[in-house]
């Protein structure tokens, strides 16, 4: 719309769907909400945090979730299904009000929310990956050894 200012974007549902679903996918993602890894990150931060029963911590981990899902939901609203404050400034690529999305806007977003997915679907794996090197960083004897002969 050539504005970045959130009070002046609205209706870009319509006009831009595709953007629309790219932005509220990782913002989902961002909340802690499944799919997506954030959701992951968060459980594994939620079940650390009540294994050594630090409940302050995993309630202000749950309330940071719920303002990003409040706040993420807000931008979203405003700027999707909002009511454009102005006229757009840029004409529409086709009759149907619809603005076209640059392939530079929507290919790295898209290729984030496809990793976002992967990586909460191939969880297992790559925690047991994280487990393993945060035991090299808690006791790195063993690596020592290896490396150092």
């Amino acid at each position: 719309t050539g504005t970045g200012a959130l009070s002046r974007l609205g209706g870009l549902l319509h006009r831009t769907p595709v953007v629309a679903g790219l932005f509220l996918l990782p913002a989902l993602s961002l909340a802690g909400l499944p799919p997506f890894s954030g959701f992951v990150a968060k459980l594994a931060l939620v079940q650390a945090g009540l294994a050594v029963e630090a409940h302050t911590i995993v309630a202000i981990s749950l309330l940071v979730s719920l303002l990003t899902l409040f706040s993420m939901t807000k931008i979203w609203a405003g700027v999707f299904w909002g009511a454009p404050e102005e006229a757009p400034p840029l004409e529409a690529a086709a009759g149907d009000g619809r603005l076209s999305s640059p392939a530079l806007m929507v290919a790295p977003t898209a290729a984030l929310v496809v990793l976002s997915l992967v990586i909460a679907v191939a969880a297992a794996p790559l925690w047991d990956l994280s487990e393993r090197a945060a035991a090299t960083l808690v006791d790195p004897a063993p690596y020592v050894e290896a490396v150092l002969p």
